[in-house]
């Protein structure tokens, strides 16, 4: 009986000695948190299993390499651990740094477009905010190919259909995707208006190029609509534009911040000062708001507009009226004799 009573006491502790590994090993890999800080780390393709595991223990995100390839070993995803850049939160144990990693459960960013940038403005921006760099964006908004498919029209550019929005990416994303991206979007709210064109006749590529000149035109909301009548009736009455953002636009990096009456007569395709009717497309990448009065114009009879030096603008029927209204304005700020 004594022997029988040892051989059990022998067998437990066996089992005990044998089952504290395990133990050990679920507790530590699924219950003790690895990193005790939001961490950031990058796989990059082609890293192998010892490469991630290393480079997991020196970001803090595991507390041992060898741990993690035991883990994944066991748990058979060897082979299944993706590329990525990966947001590690503060407790996650060994377990949710490896489910992660196999669902490619990649951090999400996110970059917003103002409205009213045009697309080297938005180039300059995705740069700085190192989401791609400036060449290729604009390499790949000026192409031709895809901007007339798109389009439906002879176009140089996507000018006008990268919509204004808060856009979420994941690290490595290329020109060719946001764009894609700001095009789907511009689709997406261009067709939940455009049937919203009653006497409008305008093509679509010319109600997105007025829409554009109202966005650089105006930032008081309240006036767009007016600002597109404006525009409207002259297009109506076969009056010139003289839209000063259209001018800048045509200028391009020889506009230096002053737009002086020598700059107004220089010839360029978008110089509504000289040309008739529409530049021939959009100057910058226009809103919802932008879109939304290009189509629904006031009916106030308004054939002039100046700023009125507190972000708005004085709105005329007749010339005689709008001339008034600049000599009102220009003797309150200053600026009689002075150019443009």
């Amino acid at each position: 009986m004594k022997f029988l009573n040892n051989r059990l006491v022998i067998i437990s502790l066996a089992l005990i000695l044998l089952l504290i590994p395990s133990v050990c090993f679920v507790y530590f890999n699924y219950f003790v948190p690895s990193n005790t800080k939001k961490v950031i780390v990058e796989i990059s393709r082609g890293m192998g299993l010892r490469e991630i595991a290393a480079k997991l223990e020196e970001c803090g995100v595991v507390k041992s390499d060898k741990f993690f390839i035991l883990f994944v070993m066991v748990k058979g995803k060897r082979n299944r651990l993706q590329a990525g850049e990966y947001e590690f939160s503060p407790g996650a144990s060994m377990s949710d740094v490896t489910g992660k990693i196999v669902r490619g459960d990649v951090k999400v960013r996110k970059i917003t477009i103002p409205e009213g940038l045009n697309i080297y403005e938005i180039a300059d921006l995705l740069e700085k905010k190192g989401v791609v760099s400036r060449k290729e964006f604009i390499e790949m908004a000026r192409r031709v190919d895809l901007a007339t498919e798109f389009i439906g029209e002879p176009s140089s550019s996507f000018e006008g259909y990268l919509f204004p929005e808060t856009y979420y990416y994941k690290k490595g994303v290329t020109a060719e995707e946001l764009i894609n991206m700001m095009t789907s979007r511009f689709t997406s709210v261009w067709n939940s208006l455009k049937s919203d064109r009653d006497g409008i006749n305008l093509s679509d590529q010319e109600i997105v190029t007025l829409a554009s000149i109202i966005e650089k035109e105006t930032g008081e909301p309240s006036e767009r609509s007016m600002i597109s009548e404006v525009f409207h009736n002259r297009l109506r009455l076969g009056m010139r534009l003289e839209s000063d953002p259209t001018v800048i636009y045509g200028l391009g990096n020889e506009f230096d911040g002053d737009l002086t009456r020598e700059k107004l007569k220089m010839t360029s395709n978008y110089n509504t000062y000289l040309i008739s009717g529409l530049p021939p497309g959009p100057i910058a990448n226009p809103g919802k708001a932008s879109l939304e009065a290009a189509l629904n114009p006031t009916d106030f009879n308004y054939l002039y507009f100046v700023a009125n030096g507190e972000g708005g603008h004085e709105f005329s029927t007749n010339y005689r009226d709008h001339v008034k209204a600049v000599h009102k304005y220009q003797k309150r700020l200053g600026t009689i004799g002075k150019t443009p």
